[in-house]
């Protein structure tokens, strides 16, 4: 009787590369989240310079003070 080695339980297989079914919709909406983002960051980013020129002014203007005679 033959000794069994490990080469027994193998069978041949093509090296295919998986592949998705929506390989060309992949990334489809992603220039939607991208431009959201630019959106609402631009927003983000206009608010607080806001609130901080708003608080920067209150801070330069606060010991200013206008006398009229």
């Amino acid at each position: 009787m033959r000794d069994r080695d490990d080469f027994d339980d193998l069978r041949a297989e093509r090296d295919m590369p998986m592949r998705h079914r929506h390989e060309a919709n992949r990334f489809a909406g992603l220039w939607k989240q991208i431009a959201l983002g630019i959106v609402v960051g631009y927003g983000v980013l206009g608010v607080i310079s806001a609130v901080a020129w708003l608080v920067i002014s209150r801070i330069a203007l606060g010991g200013l003070a206008i006398t009229l005679h």
